[in-house]
């Protein structure tokens, strides 16, 4: 166990060092101009592009900048704009030359609320899902199976970000049965951080779990058939110890896996989930980098996403081994 554990977090440290690489080369070494971009008037000279391209260290050999950027993640660095020194303490993922402050600085305080958005939706959504596919799967064939099938097909066939303004208007404004959206640290506040997303958890959570139902329901129907359940019910085991202990836990592992691989869409869809419920998270932070173009800030937003997806898959690897007796980790 210790090994696998072991193993599968220096696959995670270089996973990240891969991502991190990339986006250095992407944003860094592809053709682009982010002097121009903080000069972007049209008497901006030549001269003055040429001097801000200095002072961003533009001007030093590609591998040497790489060099830099790494050190910084790991010990920090001096950062000199406008004539002026300043100290990008580590982790630091580079400095926004037009807010002319640390990206880190920038992500600590978007990073929370993104993060709170998908951990109350992935514990709403995963709920619901599995309740949904469950009550399914168990009544397979007559009308409560027909319908809950029906509503996970036509939900998903609505975009993302027009149900979810749906709800917003109807549930928060017009009819305001949810608490207004809005982010307080947990640990300056716990009751209002979680009162002002609650209402973004469940609607984000309904809508979302509606991929989940017909997935679960579908796992379900084929561990109920499986020879396992059988012999549990020969045993004389209720129906219900029979479905949670057996053939859900057996479920649990593939359930998963889904949920690990969705974390990255999570992430993506973010942005459409802060700009609707006017919260300041990741999204937004890179929707507003983007337009100003802002490449340190967008890049550091990247960075923060690999890590995020990274230590969520090994999270969802080290509990398949609680989750199902059969899966062994070493």
């Amino acid at each position: 166990m210790l090994v696998y554990i072991i193993r599968r977090i220096l696959l995670m440290i270089s996973v990240v060092f891969a991502a991190v690489t990339l986006t250095f080369v992407l944003f860094f070494l592809a053709p682009n101009d982010p002097a121009g971009a903080i000069c972007a008037s049209p008497n901006c000279s030549p001269a003055r592009i040429a001097e801000i391209e200095k002072s961003m260290g533009l001007d030093r050999p590609k591998v040497q900048q790489y060099g830099e950027y790494m050190k910084g993640i790991v010990a920090g660095r001096d950062i000199t704009s406008g004539g002026f020194k300043y100290r990008c303490d580590a982790p630091c993922l580079g400095w926004s030359w037009i807010q002319n402050q640390s990206a880190t600085d920038m992500v600590k305080l978007a990073f929370p609320v993104t993060v709170s958005i998908m951990l109350g939706g992935v514990v709403v959504y995963s709920i619901l899902g599995l309740l949904g596919g469950v009550i399914a799967a168990r009544n397979r064939g007559n009308w409560l199976d027909r319908l809950i099938v029906a509503i996970s097909q036509f939900v998903p066939s609505i975009p993302y970000y027009i149900l979810a303004l749906l709800f917003y208007l109807y549930l928060m404004v017009l009819h305001p049965i949810l608490p207004q959206s809005d982010y307080t640290s947990p640990f300056d506040n716990p009751v209002a951080w979680a009162t002002g997303l609650l209402g973004v958890w469940f609607i984000y959570g309904v809508i979302q779990s509606t991929a989940y139902v017909r997935y679960v329901r579908a796992l379900m129907i084929d561990s109920l058939s499986g020879d396992f359940v059988r012999t549990a019910r020969s045993k004389g085991l209720s129906e219900r110890k029979v479905v949670i202990n057996h053939a859900l836990r057996a479920t649990m592992a593939p359930f998963l896996t889904l949920v690990g691989l969705n974390i990255a869409a999570d992430l993506s869809g973010a942005v459409f989930t802060e700009s609707i419920f006017g919260l300041n998270g990741m999204g937004r932070l890179a929707i507003q980098s983007f337009n100003q173009s802002d490449l340190q800030v967008i890049s550091a937003v990247v960075v923060v996403g690999a890590v995020v997806v990274s230590l969520g898959n090994l999270i969802v690897d080290l509990l398949y081994g609680l989750v199902d007796p059969r899966v062994k980790l070493n």
